[in-house]
């Protein structure tokens, strides 16, 4: 039987029945139970929307099976989707998580399930992922012998795991204190991307009300990679109107119509390895260097952005009530820059 679906959904109609008719039309949906967890209001405003979806959702066809839970109140995108996720693996042992603004292949479907059933006894692969970035701005390198890719990261747009796997993840990060303290943890859960570590502070200070970087860090304690496939099975149509994808951006376009069936042929990795050349075109497509300001002078652009790594660390353990000296010693930076940098922050705080 192929793994139950999740559908997460909140308060975009026209996005939900799109995702909707394109989950449909896999050539496994006819095969698959489908449960859609429906945020509630946040307000007034929301309450036409939010009963807009609903009406799409319980309206849904071309399954095996059809579950709508719908949200008395509103839980928020991170615990919504944490308590959904827990929900369904306290029932099922494999899961394929659609949010509703993920379009998919018709082979979106078959691909995550194949990868189940392939590495469900590699416990290494925390998760299977259905979407990858364009080749416009990843290439892959040249004679890459396989059709999928390992990364330390967890890829949330469409993707499916194990029961083992998820409800194993401590969505309170109980252990952050001893991580926001080493400098080498952060460049080790970096590897997948410069804005992991950035990202967990600011979840952790309660400047974000996500989900996919708690993941992503419960990944990284166990020392766990992610599998993506070379070409996208999933597009996200949702950027510059999502909770967390505000700005509209076209650079993770992908096209899905690319993707193919894992057939017998399909080249699976039969050992789990990251190649470090598929990691850095990655991690460039995923986060591009910010500070790049003169293509022609890169190493002016790399003295800013070491800079700005810096002074993010800085701020980083200054928000944890970590002394100078210690800072200091910890990340190995001269003590009389930590201390400028510490009061250039003090100083644009005051401005701010």
């Amino acid at each position: 039987m192929p793994a139950p679906i999740a559908v997460f959904a909140f308060n975009r109609p026209d996005l939900l029945r799109q995702t909707l008719d394109a989950l449909a039309g896999n050539t496994l949906a006819d095969r698959s139970s489908v449960t859609i967890f429906c945020d509630g209001p946040r307000h007034e405003q929301d309450v036409p929307t939010t009963r807009a979806v609903r009406t799409v959702a319980r309206h849904t066809q071309g399954f095996a099976a059809l579950e709508v839970v719908e949200r008395p109140h509103n839980l928020g995108c991170a615990a919504s989707i944490i308590d959904g996720l827990t929900c369904m693996f306290a029932e099922h042992e494999r899961l394929i998580v659609i949010e509703d603004d993920i379009l998919c292949s018709k082979h979106t479907l078959s691909f995550l399930n194949a990868g189940l059933e392939r590495y469900q006894d590699t416990p290494t692969v925390w998760n299977v992922a259905a979407w990858s970035p364009p080749p416009g701005i990843f290439a892959m390198p040249e004679g890459y012998p396989y059709d999928v890719y390992a990364v330390p990261r967890f890829n949330c747009w469409g993707w499916a795991s194990w029961r083992d796997r998820v409800l194993s993840v401590d969505w309170q990060a109980t252990d952050f204190s001893a991580f926001a303290g080493n400098p080498w943890l952060h460049r080790a859960f970096n590897a997948g991307g410069a804005d992991l570590t950035p990202l967990l502070f600011a979840q952790m200070r309660g400047r974000l009300n996500t989900w996919d970087i708690l993941m992503d860090y419960a990944r990284f304690q166990q020392g766990c990679v992610g599998i993506n496939p070379v070409y996208a099975y999933t597009h996200n149509l949702g950027m510059g109107s999502g909770t967390h994808t505000t700005r509209h951006t076209g650079r993770f376009d992908t096209n899905i119509a690319a993707a193919v069936p894992p057939s017998n042929h399909f080249r699976w990795l039969e050992h789990i390895f990251i190649d470090q050349d598929v990691l850095a075109a990655y991690s460039e497509a995923l986060c591009p260097p910010r500070h790049a300001v003169d293509a022609q002078h890169p190493a002016q652009a790399r003295l800013q952005g070491i800079r700005a790594a810096r002074r993010a660390i800085v701020e980083n353990m200054a928000q944890l009530n970590i002394p100078p000296e210690r800072i200091s010693l910890l990340t190995g930076l001269d003590g009389e820059d930590v201390r400028r940098l510490l009061i250039e922050l003090r100083r644009e705080d005051r401005q701010h």
